[in-house]
């Protein structure tokens, strides 16, 4: 009977090939890794700008169909100018982009599900902002600082502030939704190196 004693892999071109090809693998994966997370932050970034737009556009369809059914405008004062309204909303959105982003951009992977925390503090954010800036804006036109106290407590329970806060938990929500549904950001092409092979042997 013949007894075989192994000594340990062969050494073979081909082996030596493998073993490059996996070296360069490893060395490459964290550049390839932050190059992905750029492309997703920047993927992030974009479909930020287009929440934007459909933020401000449910508002003003909200606040047009509110006006419409309760029969009083946005801004009941008289003294509060045409820019008023414009201002508030602006600030809303910027609060609103603010906490999404924030959830994107300071996390060092690629989101997993829909966060909840981010979704609720963009929408209280943009309910908070609206209001408290308003009050703020409201002041200054007007001169007198006690009138903002009241402006703000008066605009906390309009259903105009209720609408950009529940506005914004909607887009929020979708903002997170479409961000998930393409996590690997622009989807930039790689080398078959550079791309994680979860069948490989470790």
């Amino acid at each position: 009977m013949a007894w075989v004693h192994r000594v340990g892999p062969v050494f073979t071109p081909a082996a030596a090939s493998a073993s490059l090809h996996r070296v360069r693998r490893l060395a490459l994966r964290p550049r390839a890794y932050a190059r992905a997370m750029r492309e997703y932050r920047k993927y992030a970034i974009t479909m930020a700008a287009f929440s934007v737009v459909l933020y401000v556009a449910l508002i003003v369809a909200s606040f047009g169909v509110l006006s419409l059914l309760l029969n009083r405008d946005v801004i009941n004062e008289t003294d509060a100018g045409a820019l008023l309204g414009p201002l508030m909303v602006t600030t809303a959105v910027l609060a609103l982009v603010w906490v999404i982003l924030s959830a994107v951009l300071r996390s060092p992977e690629r989101l997993t599900q829909v966060p909840p925390l981010p979704i609720f503090l963009a929408g209280v954010a943009a309910y908070l902002t609206y209001c408290v800036f308003g009050g703020v804006f409201y002041s200054l036109g007007a001169g007198e600082l006690f009138r903002s106290v009241i402006f703000i407590g008066g605009e906390m329970t309009s259903p105009f502030a209720i609408s950009v806060a529940v506005c914004g938990w909607l887009i929020a929500f979708l903002y997170f939704v479409v961000l998930l549904a393409k996590p690997d950001g622009s989807g930039t092409p790689e080398w078959p190196w550079q791309k994680d092979d979860d069948n490989e042997p470790r």
